[in-house]
């Protein structure tokens, strides 16, 4: 049996830096079942062509070169567009293989990514690793029986039918490691240096990227990551209420005061050995670990940590990773430990310094507090704090912002922010999903606003509506739509400069003009403010000399 796994491009914009790990751990998967499987991958390929996006020739010369009997499919929200553009290409030039598909940018909404890309079988739902391999089997063996596989979505003549759902992996340790035979290594190689979070990395020669985390304890509203593997999702299968879901499955976490989210790992030992395969027989000499949040799990960290260094690795390939600021402010040693471990950078999503955005809008049990102590310790290890923020947060308004751009003129930062997306299967999605909708089809709003229209059409103008949304998550310059309720789209491109410049007083003047246009609240900023507002300065000063 023959299978092909294609990944799609992704953000032409700048070099491939992450492995394929859904491709090549399924690949895998088929290799210890004596399968002949092979990778297309047109994100590491693309370079080969000045970084474009690959010829459709070299695609069709690839697809049609082996009669497959099954290809893979899959990718983020930001793939969406790409991957509809693909399948009909592949379709054509492999009619008889089952054509499947899964990961974030389908699992979230199977029912639409079948109706909007014809070409598609059927999705696989969440993690994938046992239901592919399941899948596989009933393909191999001539039953396809697909009904008795859990955890998929399958077209249905012109319906579609859910099979039961899907439980979570219990041991990560059985997840093979991913084929990494099979990876355009020479090109990852080749561009590596292209990731400047630290000297170390930039200088990297073989870098190289692993993840070992499934899930993150952070719930951050915006974030579309932790939804593929939490029990939320199982809310996806049929009718079920996604909001709901998210809401079941927070916990308290009294020890640093916040709520935390089910995360799980393989074995500290399991993630070292992986590194040591990755320099042993490809010579690496630098690590990115994308798990969401390596510092929130402090046993498993220490204890990797412990690993590292006593196979020497610490003094051969260092290594970066993300984190939260709430584990290091309640547990700072941590720091410490992952420096001396080997650990040249930690990046953090900070958000917002607005303890009113933090706490009502990002949900992600941090506060102002938390950013400043974090900060501070890195500081003191001599390590450069990596943050990251965002504006357009649905109830952030002009004295938010200056919160933030504020935190980051008292430490010296310059950031560039991001503007709040929000993706298929993040929490805010699903809570501003008409909102978002409305934005891409003005008759959503009037539906919306009550008036009466046939249920078939107005599903159908959702489709085409979300169709559009996600055709534009591939390029985060090109977003018309917001989950504000306060600033428009324009609004937040200006704001976004006006605060990666740090020029507070252009910021206060657009909001002044703003507020005596419309009279709105959120363009009012406090007298807390006034500091940076020559347009206060001049009216205090008016006021003195009339006064006099």
């Amino acid at each position: 049996m023959k299978t092909l796994f294609v990944v799609p491009e992704i953000r032409l914009d700048m070099a491939p830096l992450n492995f394929p790990f859904w491709a090549s751990i399924f690949a895998s998967i088929i290799e210890q079942k004596n399968g002949e499987v092979a990778i297309l991958d047109l994100n590491a390929l693309r370079m080969n062509f000045g970084g474009n996006q690959v010829p459709n020739q070299v695609i069709i010369d690839q697809v049609s070169s082996e009669k497959w009997d099954m290809i893979g499919i899959g990718g983020l929200t930001t793939t969406y567009s790409r991957i509809k553009e693909l399948t009909p290409l592949i379709r054509k030039n492999a009619k008889d293989a089952i054509f499947v598909s899964g990961g974030g940018w389908a699992s979230y909404n199977p029912t639409e990514i079948l109706q909007l890309v014809p070409e598609i079988d059927m999705i696989c739902i969440g993690e994938g690793e046992i239901t592919f391999s399941e899948l596989y089997d009933e393909i191999d063996k001539g039953t396809r029986d697909f009904e008795k596989v859990n955890g998929l979505c399958l077209r249905d003549n012109n319906n579609f039918k859910f099979t039961n759902p899907r439980a979570l992996i219990d041991d990560l340790n059985t997840v093979p490691l991913p084929a990494y035979h099979l990876l355009e290594l020479d090109i990852y190689f080749r561009f590596s240096a292209t990731d400047a979070r630290s000297l170390k990395s930039h200088n990297a020669k073989r870098r190289a990227t692993a993840v070992w985390e499934r899930g993150c304890p952070r719930g951050c509203t915006f974030c579309s990551h932790n939804g593929m593997s939490r029990i939320d999702l199982q809310n996806i299968y049929g009718d079920g209420n996604r909001k709901d879901g998210e809401k079941l499955v927070r916990i308290s976490d009294k020890e640093n005061d916040t709520f935390q989210l089910p995360a799980r790992w393989p074995s500290p030992q399991y993630a070292v050995d992986n590194i040591k395969l990755l320099k042993e027989k490809y010579d690496i000499d630098f690590v990115a670990i994308v798990d969401e949040n390596m510092t929130s799990n402090l046993k498993w960290t220490k204890e990797f940590c412990g690993l590292y260094v006593k196979e020497g690795l610490n003094e051969s390939v260092p290594w970066g990773t993300l984190g939260d600021a709430p584990s290091v402010a309640t547990k700072p040693e941590i720091i410490k430990i992952m420096k001396d471990a080997g650990c040249d950078y930690i990046s953090f999503g900070f958000e917002s310094a607005s303890n009113k955005v933090l706490n009502e809008d990002i949900q992600k049990g941090q506060l102002r507090s938390h950013l400043q102590k974090t900060i501070d310790t890195l500081k003191q290890e001599k390590m450069t704090p990596l943050t990251t923020f965002m504006i357009g947060n649905p109830h952030e308004n002009i004295d938010d912002l200056m919160e933030t751009v504020d935190f980051w003129i008292q430490n010296g930062a310059e950031i560039d922010p991001f503007i709040c997306t929000p993706y298929v299967g993040s929490p805010i999605f699903y809570e501003y999903k008409d909102y978002i909708l409305e934005q891409y089809d003005e008759r959503l709003k009037l539906v919306n606003n009550g008036k009466n229209f046939d249920e078939n059409l107005v599903q159908k103008w959702k489709l085409s509506a979300l169709d559009k949304f996600m055709s534009e998550c591939g390029d985060a310059f090109q977003y018309t739509a917001t989950v504000s309720q306060y600033f428009t789209i324009p609004d937040l491109f200006a704001i976004k400069n006006f605060m990666h410049r740090h020029d507070t007083a252009r910021l206060l003047k657009m909001a002044h003009q703003r507020y005596e246009e419309t009279g709105k609240e959120q363009w009012k900023h406090s007298s807390k403010w006034e500091k940076y507002c020559t347009v206060c300065k001049a009216k205090n000063e008016i006021i003195q000399l009339v006064e006099i």
